[in-house]
């Protein structure tokens, strides 16, 4: 079958002003925000303008890539890769949160592979403050006939929350995301088109939005970023049924965290402000110092010196105030303050500062937060790396690497990948041979062992 060449992608590169191998090269950015490792160069993208079709989802990373270049919305069938142009999306606040929910979780199996599809998307981040909202209603399914959901239901859902947040914080978010999804799918879905009375339906929609946040996070872990901004968008809109102001709050600060760990620092600044205005008066000093920390982290990695020191200590001042427990979702105490602390250290160049702080945070952080230590050990091993000090670098690496084995978390791969790519220069001496070694017979017991 003779090839059509595709002339929209080529007007697109010369509106871009793009070479093929630029596209490519973001493309294969891209692609890595989603877990991808995608290796195109310009000969690819040659054969894309004479007519070859990419294989999902390329097509719609490359639409990304336009979108994120030009400024403006560029679909899969803008770029030639679509049969026929897609219907526009409808606005995110009109369509049914149940069937949003049902689509996102319910496309066949929910394992790693499957979601590479979800490709991470700035323009979602444009997401309407909490004062923009008070007078739209959330659009949620009609009622079906049946079951009728009773306050049991909604005790179920939560203790099921507090379960896999426990699972999460202790090994890692790969052991529990696939369950949680399904739990989704298969039970809160459900509940959201069953009868309940309006106090019963309003506490739903409120566990549902942390559900959908920590599935969210979950992702995050595993470095599925697509998938995890897709479920904290889906817990943004939740919250907002459920007229919960400080769950709306608590997700616009993940979206925030995202796009800072993604590089795009302005608009993480954006989202953890909104997050900090659209908190109620009666949230906790706890969840206000959860929320200013990130403030300040995000401030921090955008250059904004004085604001993110600024914030750094009103996050302080905050936690000091606080009382009571922290709850599943939003966890925040001494150890993740001090992280924060380490983090805006590092972002202004002060790496004696970070170590402090990070060291700090081991101190306090608890015993059953094992994903969180590994992931906290192997950034102080790389600041001590970065300061020429060796031996406490592998140190700390070999802390990591007995934690390692009990994870599940594409974060804790990245880390690993990430000391053994700096500990290669070194491999002349002992300390850091024998770390290489030991991490390279932990991923030969690890390739056997994972399905």
């Amino acid at each position: 079958m003779r090839m059509v060449p595709n002339p929209l992608l080529r007007d697109l590169l010369t509106e871009s002003g793009w070479t093929g191998q630029e596209l490519a090269n973001r493309t294969n950015e891209l692609g890595a925000e989603i877990g991808l490792q995608l290796h195109y160069d310009r000969t690819a993208v040659a054969h894309w303008l004479s007519g070859t079709r990419a294989r999902p989802p390329v097509p719609e990373l490359v639409a990304e890539v336009f979108t994120r270049g030009l400024g403006r919305r560029v679909t899969t069938a803008d770029t030639g890769f679509g049969v026929a142009a897609a219907p526009a999306a409808p606005p995110l606040w009109r369509t049914s949160i149940a069937a949003e929910l049902t689509e996102l979780c319910g496309d066949g199996p929910v394992s790693r592979s499957a979601m590479f599809g979800c490709v991470y998307s700035l323009a979602a981040l444009s997401v309407p403050g909490w004062a923009e909202l008070a007078g739209t209603a959330a659009v949620v399914c009609p009622a079906e006939r049946g079951k009728k959901i009773e306050r049991v239901e909604v005790e179920a859902a939560r203790a099921m929350l507090e379960l896999f947040s426990a699972a999460d914080l202790t090994f890692g978010g790969g052991h529990a995301r696939s369950a949680l999804a399904r739990y989704l799918r298969t039970t809160i879905s459900p509940w959201l088109r069953s009868d309940a009375t309006p106090a019963v339906r309003t506490d739903l929609l409120g566990t549902a939005a942390q559900l959908c946040y920590l599935c969210g996070f979950l992702c995050f872990d595993d470095e599925l970023h697509g998938a995890a901004q897709r479920y904290y968008l889906a817990a943004v809109r939740l919250a907002h049924a459920a007229g919960d102001a400080t769950q709306f709050a608590i997700s616009l600060r993940a979206l925030s965290v995202q796009a800072r760990m993604l590089g795009h620092r302005r608009q993480a600044v954006n989202l953890a402000t909104a997050a900090t205005r659209a908190l109620p008066e009666h949230a906790s000093a706890r969840t206000r110092a959860f929320l200013t920390g990130q403030l300040a982290v995000a401030e921090a990695a955008a250059d904004d010196q004085r604001e993110a020191v600024t914030h750094l200590l009103a996050a302080e001042s905050y936690l000091d105030n606080a009382g009571g427990a922290s709850a599943p979702v939003g966890t925040y105490h001494c150890a993740a303050l001090s992280h924060h602390h380490a983090a805006v250290r590092a972002c202004l160049g002060e790496r004696p500062a970070a170590i402090s702080a990070l060291t700090r945070s081991l101190r306090h952080r608890p015993s059953t937060e094992r994903r969180a230590r590994a992931i906290t050990l192997a950034r102080l091993a790389e600041l001590h790396l970065a300061g020429g000090e060796l031996d406490r670098a592998c140190h700390n690496w070999n802390q990591f690497l007995d934690d390692y084995p009990h994870l599940s978390s594409g974060r804790a791969d990245a880390a690993l990948a990430t000391m053994r790519a700096r500990l290669r220069p070194h491999a002349r001496s002992h300390p850091a041979l024998a770390v290489l070694q030991r991490s390279a017979a932990l991923r030969r017991r690890r390739a056997t062992t994972r399905p």
